[in-house]
């Protein structure tokens, strides 16, 4: 009987699982070959296909799905119309209730057809892999890891992310909040996986270059990226393999964006996030450094240069001032700007006590900094509260358990739990639930703080957080340094203000911008433009939506078929590990909390190779759909 853990993909596809590798018969519409253009093409055609069909399906029921690659519920639909007009036709002499209840019914199920249309055609996605911004394969390449395969692994991660370790690092990975082990125990490390497989690969070539190998741009074929971060490189990448050729304008004199400039080291080390920068760079792509949007070029300009096409990824570079805040001489800094001084130049001194004003990630960043830079108090105040420990709750839907989560009303610290405990550890104490109201200034310098207590966070009629004090809880805390770090929005000076938009793609938030005078090429933002301040994830996703955006829009049909069906060998369901120690989770090499304040040496060294190994199995495979009792039997058969 063939080894259900052996199987290998079809040929040099690894989306489908085959006995034998070379003797497998090809799925429908199936070329036996995916790299990542051929990946990257289809699935912009799929995206065009998908978006076409909810138009023929509002025509003729059933049309569409024959379109995107549904043909049994297209065939299933199809006749509805006909048949139902015919059958009005046939009694038109002899007007009754009934035909008025048929001609409803008809209307409804048309409705349906078309809403139907809206889900596409994708396979089935695992709850891990559905709940990554990026899409990508958690399972796969977690399942990969497991039976030793490194390579394959981080070749599937580079597939759906450039910037693998980096991610490994800094992700907010809400994929492991969706991870099926996570209801009856902790969730498998998804995150800290990917950190190892790209640790692993290090010395290894990725993907790209042979990727690149078997496409090339062309000249008529121009779009220009504003912004060198990692939304703005993935849009590069992406671009290329679609046979685009791209030129990235950045107004510092350096590419890598936000990580690059504000992430302190001891989260995300200088040199792995500078190694995946230039290997992407190293690509082909036109960098031009030093060039700001608005003050040395337009979009007028670019497109009168011949670009087809622009992308903003200029993130959110404008920190919010609180106006009761004084100047730097007096000891206010923003916080954004104290995280660049200190990935400029680690061995930055900073003295006494250090009241940082925020409750989101960079406030506890900007926190945990000060803090190596010789700080002898430092404290976070927030309106939020702490996050509280709750038990966990799950209802039933669609076959499986989902958790119950309460909505999110803005009255918690935005920051990540596994933040907030590390600065916690570390000695920051965080004042939550309160806010400072005046500053105190004596010869110059700011010495301490009036703070409240803050009741509850109301919100105004345009969003913005209205706190509510509660009377008599008056305190004072002495500060030597204010650092502010309360959040930041993009700059649309270039623009005037804030331009007329409207989102383009339901996977992704990339918005195109309309009303601009003089321009009529695409433009489209995402990642930090569009969102405000996000994570990187989520910035890799909209970079790549929006190169297939534009793939969609300035024209391009794949070189092969599209495919829409994965033949699949299943494991059965109660194959994975379900015992105590299968349930926990195993821990990261860290560093004590007296030794990280000495340095600003990474906190976490990641899974050693065993625990990734032990952490790898415990994923319940869960990206393996069911499947007919008969096909299962006909493998058995056959694979005897």
């Amino acid at each position: 009987m063939a080894d259900l853990q052996a199987l290998e993909g079809y040929r040099e596809c690894h989306t489908c699982a085959v006995g034998k590798k070379l003797e497998a018969s090809r799925c429908r519409f199936c070329t036996g070959r995916l790299d990542l253009k051929d990946r990257l093409l289809l699935e912009g055609e799929k995206g065009r296909r998908e978006k076409g069909s909810i138009y023929l399906s509002a025509l003729l029921p059933g049309a569409g799905h024959l379109y995107s690659g549904r043909p049994f519920v297209g065939t299933l639909f199809l006749p509805l119309a006909p048949l139902t007009l015919g059958l009005v036709w046939k009694g038109q002499g002899s007007w009754n209730w009934g035909m008025t209840v048929l001609l409803l019914a008809l209307l409804l199920s048309w409705v349906l057809v078309v809403l139907d249309c809206r889900r596409g055609s994708g396979p089935f996605r695992p709850p891990c892999q559905a709940a990554c911004p990026a899409g990508i394969p958690c399972s796969q390449y977690v399942h990969l890891l497991d039976k030793g395969k490194d390579r394959e692994s981080l070749e599937l991660i580079e597939a759906f992310c450039p910037f693998p370790g980096t991610i490994g690092r800094v992700c907010h990975h809400p994929c492991e909040e969706e991870c099926n082990r996570g209801k009856d125990g902790e969730p498998v490390a998804i995150c800290s996986l990917k950190r190892f497989a790209s640790d692993q690969g290090a010395g290894l070539e990725s993907i790209f270059p042979r990727e690149m190998a078997k496409t090339s741009g062309s000249p008529e074929r121009k779009v220009a990226v504003v912004g060198a971060g990692p939304s703005g490189l993935s849009a590069g990448l992406y671009l290329l393999l679609c046979g685009f050729d791209v030129s990235i304008f950045e107004a510092r004199d350096f590419a890598g964006g936000t990580p690059l400039v504000y992430a302190p080291p001891y989260r995300l080390p200088l040199e792995f996030y500078q190694r995946e920068v230039d290997r992407v760079l190293d690509l082909g792509m036109d960098l031009r450094p030093g060039k700001k949007l608005g003050a040395d070029f337009s979009l007028l300009d670019l497109q009168n240069e011949g670009f087809l096409g622009v992308y903003l990824a200029m993130g959110a570079g404008v920190s919010v001032r609180l106006p009761h805040t004084g100047s730097e001489s007096e000891g206010f800094l923003d916080g954004r700007d104290f995280l660049e001084q200190v990935k400029k130049d680690p061995g930055t001194k900073m003295g006494g006590d250090v009241l940082v004003i925020g409750g989101g990630n960079v406030a506890l960043d900007v926190a945990r900094s000060a803090l190596r830079c010789g700080a002898d108090k430092v404290r976070v105040i927030c309106l939020e509260k702490l996050p509280q420990k709750r038990e966990k709750q799950f209802f039933h839907h669609k076959g499986e358990w989902r958790e119950i989560r309460p909505r999110d009303m803005r009255q918690f610290m935005p920051a990540h739990p596994w933040g907030i405990a590390d600065a916690a550890a570390e000695g920051v104490e965080i004042m939550d639930g309160s806010a400072a109201v005046e500053f105190f200034i004596e010869g110059g310098r700011v010495k301490g703080a009036k703070c409240l207590r803050v009741e509850r966070i109301d919100q105004d009629s345009k969003g913005k957080l209205v706190p509510v004090y509660r009377e008599g809880t008056e305190f004072n805390l002495k500060a030597d340094t204010v650092l502010t770090a309360v959040g930041s929005f993009p700059d649309f000076s270039f623009l005037g203000g804030v331009p007329v938009s409207r989102p383009v793609s339901r996977k992704a938030p990339i918005l195109r911008y309309g009303g601009i005078e003089g321009v009529s090429i695409p433009v489209v933002a995402g990642g930090d433009m569009a969102l405000g301040p996000a994570s990187v994830i989520e910035g890799i996703a909209a970079g790549k939506e929006a190169a297939l955006y534009f793939y969609r829009e300035l024209g391009g049909a794949a070189p092969v078929s599209v495919r829409y069906r994965s033949r699949r060998i299943p494991e059965p369901w109660s194959n994975y590990r379900d015992d105590p120690q299968a349930r926990r989770r195993r821990p990261e090499r860290t560093l004590g909390p007296e030794d990280r304040t000495r340095s600003f040496s990474e906190v976490s060294a990641g899974l050693s190779e065993g625990s990734a190994r032990e952490e790898a199995a415990r994923c319940m495979r869960c990206d393996w759909p069911r499947m007919r009792a008969s096909k299962v039997k006909k493998f058995f058969r056959d694979g005897e």
